[in-house]
């Protein structure tokens, strides 16, 4: 009986029939992460993509249809709605309302600086049917309106996009994003001199679409300043 036993057990540990499928077994969980996890980064970088050419065509939306001089003199009558909603459409086929578009017009006052003249935002519905006007990361000064400016008028922008013919220059040599009070004749006051700039901002709340797994959201934002094409 021992014999027949050792001579069975000797065949079982010779048989490979069904490794295969244990082996399967064991790789399978870390196949599906692997899969899923690339599913998931290639969606992000669309995203992402999509953040960057959406915030692009605002921008170059705006700057071909508006004109910097005519929001200057009239900033509460500008409306950029149109091209906001327009550059929104570009995020398809992620969902429209986890994105805010935002909008505003500088004007250079020194070679790292510029003057808020005017901004806009605004967020829409899952279709974008309905838009609904919200606060913008920039504060808007009151110029030409003859009052006093503020500091937190003034805003950061990249060097690189400045050029020296875009950089006013006060008649006494101060700094023109210093001047925030009511000037004299022999200054210039901040945004009434310098070149102008649209600053194009897209923030998009992403949320991956795989629950299982622990992917956090994110928030994707991109900036693109452009000079107009209309003055």
């Amino acid at each position: 009986m021992s014999h027949i036993a050792a001579h069975m057990l000797r065949r079982l540990t010779r048989n490979t029939r069904g490794a295969v499928i244990v082996e399967f077994a064991f790789a399978l969980p870390v196949l599906v992460l692997m899969y899923t996890g690339g599913v998931y980064l290639s969606d992000r970088v669309s995203a992402s993509r999509k953040v960057t050419v959406a915030t692009r065509s605002l921008v170059d939306l705006v700057s071909r249809t508006m004109s910097p001089t005519i929001i200057y003199n009239d900033p509460t009558s500008a409306n950029a709605r149109s091209q906001m909603s327009a550059s929104a459409v570009v995020l398809s086929p992620y969902k429209l309302n986890a994105a805010t578009e935002q909008i505003s017009l500088l004007r250079v006052c020194d070679a790292t600086r510029a003057y808020v003249v005017w901004t806009r935002a605004q967020t829409q519905n899952v279709n974008g049917s309905t838009v609904t006007a919200t606060v913008s990361s920039h504060t808007a000064g009151t110029l030409p309106r003859s009052e006093a400016q503020t500091s937190s008028n003034i805003v950061n922008i990249p060097s690189n996009m400045i050029t020296s013919a875009m950089i006013p220059v006060s008649p006494d040599g101060t700094n023109v994003c210093g001047n925030l009070a009511i000037g004299t004749s022999q200054k210039t006051q901040v945004g009434t001199a310098g070149g102008w700039l649209f600053m194009g901002k897209i923030t998009y709340n992403y949320a991956p679409f795989i629950s299982y797994l622990p992917m956090t959201s994110t928030t994707m934002t991109d900036t693109i300043y452009m000079v107009p094409r209309l003055y």
